[in-house]
């Protein structure tokens, strides 16, 4: 008979039974962004959500990724 789920998690090591997310230092942009122009100003905030789409985008193809290892799955590259 296959461990439970419960038996499998419990199993693993510390920094993966819990939800992974990244660590970051937080920077208040408000002040930057109140001293520079507005267009410029816009480019800075959009550059700041395409950084953060990208960074979550990894983030879920990794989790993809061990979600496929641990349930024994291989995932293909392509």
């Amino acid at each position: 008979m296959p461990p439970r789920p419960e038996q499998f998690v419990a199993e693993l090591p510390t920094r993966l039974k819990y939800r992974p997310g990244p660590v970051t230092d937080w920077i208040d942009m408000e002040f930057v962004l109140q001293e520079i122009e507005g267009g410029l100003r816009n480019q800075v905030i959009a550059a700041q959500f395409n950084t953060l789409a990208a960074m979550h985008r990894t983030l879920a193809d990794g989790a993809a990724q061990i979600a496929g290892i641990l349930g024994g799955a291989t995932k293909q590259r392509g």
